[in-house]
């Protein structure tokens, strides 16, 4: 009698199929595909990684979905489970997460240990990632990849998100290799897009150049320069520095990158980038974020440097995001200087906010989608109201921990109302407006919103009928007729949740396809009701409801919860905390 790892008894169909997994490579993948459905099914559990990918294909075509098992592998690799993706993103995650413990000499589970040294694993694992990270430490190793020329190949194909994680103290046995790399993906692949974390200022430059952040004109005069290539040259174009490291390299397309995320900016990173910033004609989109408040002294002077890269007639650069800022004021100055931007996310950290005098500037400005998030007290809406009035063609607004006196949270209201009726998403967050039900009610009849999240707003706390109240919300929603995605965690409706059905009742029910409730205080015997109302007035669409985080231990009550709710609605299934069965909703 023989006992699998799982210290179950194998059976013999067990053992036949381990023996299939132990000498697939005499077999061969043929054969095996020829095998019945159903023992194909059975012998999944007992592929490794390398085994599923060569099978996968095949095994697809019978019909047999290999998710549970890249699945298993997943949750082996990482503790961060998103139980929305598909097969596909499964596998590409398990296979790039490989590759990046190889490379980084990462803790690898024992179950994988046997295919590090298989050359066959690269090659796979390149094909399937398109996010690669790459940590550029003591042991890091590099070579792994700038030495396989098939394996570099293929990421150039793959990857168009790439990390890295840069640490001056290894970067001088480590540059060039890693240059060549950079160089390959970036200008010989389909690299668009750079996260950099670094303490080196000059390998910024590098990068940079590598990624065709100089403009044309610029980038021929240093290349053309033969002289460039002497050590005085290098002082003054340290950048430069990556044309030695690619060893024999020929015919570069002169490639560029557009979005650029500068992690851990630290004061002389920032400073380098002010230098370049004029430079980066083709940059579409760039992300600042450090772990202690930018300096205003530094953020006037990126001003500058953005204004002048404004100057230049083929700028592509419309999204900017910048975290954490220390003055309410600068997101205005940002736009003043460069008024093309469509996209800005800003966010304000816990700490003392500096002051400085707004610019009076009421031209309007191209911006289509904001996002601030305050960490700290803001005194002021003023910096707020400024912008949003300017804004008509805002589409999308987020907003986060703005906490502000009642009278000045009525005031954002009614901007929204009288000045942005093109918004389509409206996201608050952390937002105290139980002083605002009415004018909320005013921003649903103006805007033609197809997304709103009120999340733990207090909409209805100074409302001495609730129920009624919630009433009227529902009403108003209701009236909007494009409203898809209906998100409302943490407003604790509890007992009151059977409203919210009522969305889907009368003669015009609600469009609404995403329902998010999560955090309400909901027990099963108040989401009953919430279902009986379903019963007789079902969603003219098929529900998406989210309810996860919700109270109750009692199985039973669920179970009839989701029992009559199954019909009108399919499962949203985030991770979960509590001990009730609501982890496994409505499917």
């Amino acid at each position: 009698m023989s006992m699998d790892t799982d210290n179950r008894i194998m059976t013999l169909n067990d053992i036949c199929c381990r023996a299939v997994s132990e000498h697939l490579d005499v077999l061969g993948t043929t054969a095996v595909l020829n095998l019945p459905k159903e023992l194909l099914k059975d012998l999944l559990p007992h592929l490794d990684v390398c085994q599923l990918d060569e099978l996968q294909p095949g095994l697809n075509l019978k019909g047999i979905s290999t998710f549970s098992k890249w699945w298993k592998f997943y949750q082996l690799l990482t503790s961060r489970l998103n139980t929305r993706a598909t097969e596909q993103d499964v596998k590409e995650a398990v296979m790039g997460r490989i590759l990046e413990m190889v490379i980084n000499e990462l803790y690898i589970p024992p179950i994988f240990v046997k295919h590090m040294n298989n050359p066959n694993v690269l090659l796979p694992a390149a094909r399937s990632i398109k996010h690669f990270q790459l940590h550029c430490e003591p042991k890091t190793r590099i070579d792994l990849i700038a030495g396989q020329t098939p394996v570099l190949h293929v990421l150039e194909k793959t990857v168009t998100r790439l990390s890295l994680w840069i640490d001056k103290s290894v970067l001088r046995q480590k540059e060039k290799s890693l240059m060549y790399i950079i160089h390959r993906l970036m200008q010989h692949g389909v690299t668009k897009h750079l996260i950099l974390r670094t303490n080196d200022h000059d390998i910024l430059s590098k990068v940079l150049f590598e990624g065709g952040c100089l403009s044309k004109l610029h980038r021929e005069n240093i290349c053309n320069e033969e002289e460039a290539l002497t050590d005085a040259r290098f002082q003054m174009y340290p950048y430069i520095l990556c044309t030695q490291n690619i060893q024999t390299c020929t015919g570069c397309p002169n490639r560029f990158i557009e979005h650029l995320e500068l992690e851990d900016c630290s004061p002389k990173i920032l400073n380098q980038l002010t230098k370049i910033l004029p430079s980066c004609s083709c940059l579409t989109a760039l992300t600042l974020s450090s772990r202690s408040p930018i300096p205003v002294s530094d953020m006037l002077d990126f001003t500058k440097a953005l204004e002048q890269l404004f100057q230049c007639s083929d700028a592509s650069l419309s999204h900017l995001s910048i975290d954490p800022m220390s003055c309410p004021a600068l997101p205005s100055f940002l736009l003043n200087a460069y008024p093309r931007l469509t996209e800005l996310n800003v966010q304000f950290g816990n700490f003392f906010m500096e002051e400085l005098p707004f610019a009076n500037n009421t031209s309007q400005l191209s911006l289509e989608r904001l996002s601030i998030k305050v960490y700290g007290r803001v005194t002021s809406p003023d910096f707020l109201l400024s912008m949003l009035k300017r804004c008509p063609r805002l589409v999308t607004l987020h907003l986060e921990g703005v906490h502000l006196p009642a009278h000045s949270q009525k005031d954002i209201l009614t901007t929204l109302s009288e000045s942005n009726g093109r918004l389509t998403s409206l996201h608050l967050k952390n937002m105290d407006l139980s002083n605002c039900f009415h004018q909320m009610l005013t921003v649903l009849r103006v805007c033609k919103l197809e997304e709103l999240r009120l999340h733990s707003c207090h909409l209805l706390v100074q409302q001495s009928n609730k129920e009624e109240a919630l009433r009227q919300l529902v009403d108003a929603l209701k009236a909007v007729p494009c409203l898809r995605k209906l998100m409302l965690p943490e407003n604790y409706f509890a007992h009151d949740v059977r409203v919210l059905a009522e969305l889907f009742t009368g003669p015009t029910p609600s469009s609404v396809e995403y329902l998010d409730l999560r955090h309400n205080l909901i027990v099963p015997s108040y989401m009953l009701r919430f279902a009986e109302v379903l019963t007789t007035h079902p969603p003219p669409h098929r529900l998406t409801l989210d309810l996860t985080y919700n109270q109750g231990d009692n199985g039973n009550e669920w179970n009839a919860v989701v029992d009559k709710l199954r019909p009108f609605c399919q499962r949203v299934a985030y991770d979960w905390e509590f001990s009730n069965i609501m982890s496994d909703l409505i499917r």
